[in-house]
């Protein structure tokens, strides 16, 4: 109605103002009208004719003039397409354009750097609170958190605590972000590098989050309730921290580069915050001390109130190497570059038609939730929905009437039965007559079991008495492993053909490990053999 309304208006201008009246409006409101499908029409035509708004076919008309072909095998997205379209048209320095492919056929997990909490939400975090990050070792960058960024920032969630770090980073003009994923534990904080390739990290350095957040490692010291310090002053504006009583921290643990954590709120203001450590020495008390830089400390001693007043840390510095499977181009001499790709990519085949699924959550399948299942040509038979199991064992040397747990649903007249379907032991098609009670079934007297059935065997009414046909549209929603060598493939033909000319490509392919198998990381591994060709 408003797109109506604003066409009255402009057709309204070109008449006449003495030329009115309601007939007048209604011959303006009903050209008005058929203007605004036009416009429609021509809009919708319009966003065809450009590679960011054009879809299917036509998007692969508009890629098609630049040179880029949509494979077949392969299950590109429209958005995938799109983004690898406008990598290779917009081109840049071939390394970078290489990365900015990768990045979209592997997905930023693989292709930048990221750095993942330790802990679960929720974060009772305070007004104030802050993380410092250096993202691509860059200058650290002091992340601060605002109480109005949380519905209940003592209760923030892992989504909140990444929009505030991703907005707090547009704010000030920095590169970086973070989202919030669930990786089995329950949300975490995930800080990810927005550089691809090889120069992309993520460090966390300090600040009161990192408290409740956890990036990094937690040095195991022992400070606890009654831990005195004893801070004096050096020169330079060095701060040392001396154990002078109560609970060993065991400082000869922390390492120069690692830092602490001083929030505790026994600590004057100007000793809190986050440090790194210059130097440390384990011992005895009064001779037990770390130092770290603060030009604002001042002397003091402080008896901790609480395990937390004192936190040290190791920083832990997130590249592409952290990562098990990776991908990047390396230059290692001029005119070479060395390009690493896993053996899968994140671009294969989703639909249900010629793809693999398991359904992972606990709800039951219901009507239209197909699979997954798979069709075997070679049975005489097709099995119905109606089974039941023996509760005695059948064999050659059985009459001919078998007892079952239930054979309430199966039809009092001929028919045909299956028993062991799918097993060692399968044998059908078995005539049988009637049913004589909802715990029996009459066979055919003159059928002569051949195998051994063991009490449990499964029974199965026979649907069909001749092979399954299956409907080569899709429709039957038959199960297909998923092919996912193809995504790699077509990544080395498109890298192979943005190349520039007298640059050498050599690339390693990273075949999965065995971490979540048996006995990973052991000679004993239930890893037997290599994934991927």
């Amino acid at each position: 109605m408003a797109d109506q309304q604003k066409e009255y208006e402009r057709l309204r201008k070109m008449l006449n103002p003495s030329i009115s009246g309601s007939n007048v409006d209604s011959i303006l409101y009903s050209l008005a009208k058929g203007t605004g499908h036009l416009i429609d029409t021509v809009e919708a035509v319009n966003d065809q004719c450009f590679i960011v708004s054009a879809s299917d076919r036509y998007l692969d008309m508009r890629l098609a003039d630049k040179g880029l072909t949509r494979p077949t095998e392969v299950g590109l997205s429209d958005d995938i397409f799109r983004q690898i379209g406008l990598a290779v048209t917009n081109r840049k320095q071939v390394r970078d354009l290489i990365h900015d492919i990768l990045a979209v056929i592997y997905g930023f997990d693989s292709a930048q750097a990221t750095n993942t909490s330790s802990l679960s939400e929720t974060y009772a975090l305070k007004n104030g609170d802050t993380l410092i990050v250096s993202f691509d070792d860059q200058e650290d960058v002091e992340i601060v958190f605002d109480s109005n960024q949380f519905v209940d920032i003592f209760n923030a969630t892992a989504q909140e605590v990444a929009d505030a770090i991703t907005k707090y980073l547009r704010r000030i003009g920095k590169k970086g972000l973070a989202i919030a994923r669930d990786e089995g534990t329950g949300n975490k904080v995930i800080l990810i590098s927005e550089t691809k390739g090889p120069s992309s990290s993520v460090t966390v350095k300090g600040g009161r989050a990192n408290n409740l957040l956890k990036f990094g490692s937690i040095i195991n010291t022992s400070g606890d309730v009654g831990t005195q310090w004893t801070l004096t002053q050096q020169s330079g504006g060095v701060i040392r921290a001396t154990w002078t009583a109560g609970a060993d921290p065991i400082v000869g643990k922390v390492s120069v580069g690692d830092y602490v954590n001083i929030y505790g709120l026994p600590f004057d203001l100007a000793n809190r915050g986050s440090f790194t450590i210059l130097k440390s020495q384990g011992g005895t008390i009064g001779n037990s001390y770390v130092e770290f830089q603060n030009d604002n400390g001042m002397p003091e001693i402080v008896t901790q109130t609480d395990p937390a007043d004192v936190l040290f840390f190791q920083p832990k510095r997130e590249s592409l190497l952290s990562k098990t499977l990776f991908t990047a181009a390396y230059q290692t001499s001029e005119n070479l570059l060395q390009i690493f790709m896993p053996a899968t990519t994140k671009v294969v085949r989703r639909g249900r038609i010629g793809s693999a699924h398991i359904y992972l959550d606990d709800t039951p399948a219901t009507d239209g939730d197909f699979g997954p299942y798979i069709f075997d040509t070679s049975k005489p038979y097709v099995i119905g929905s109606t089974s039941t199991i023996t509760t005695e064992v059948e064999n050659s040397s059985s009459d001919s009437v078998i007892f079952v747990s239930d054979s309430s649903q199966f039809p009092d007249e001929q028919g045909f039965l299956v028993f062991g379907f799918g097993t060692s032991h399968e044998e059908g098609p078995v005539p049988y007559i009637a049913k004589p009670s909802n715990n029996s079934l009459l066979l055919d007297p003159s059928f002569v079991f051949t195998k051994k059935h063991p009490i449990g065997t499964d029974v199965s009414i026979i649907d069909q008495n001749s092979p399954i046909e299956i409907n080569v549209d899709g429709s039957d929603y038959g199960f297909y492993i998923t092919d996912v060598v193809s995504g790699r493939i077509y990544a080395e033909e498109l890298i192979n053909s943005i190349a520039a000319a007298g640059i050498s490509l050599v690339f390693t392919i990273i075949y999965p490990n065995d971490v979540g198998l048996a006995k990973f990381g052991t000679a004993t591994s239930d890893k037997t053999y290599v994934w991927g060709v």
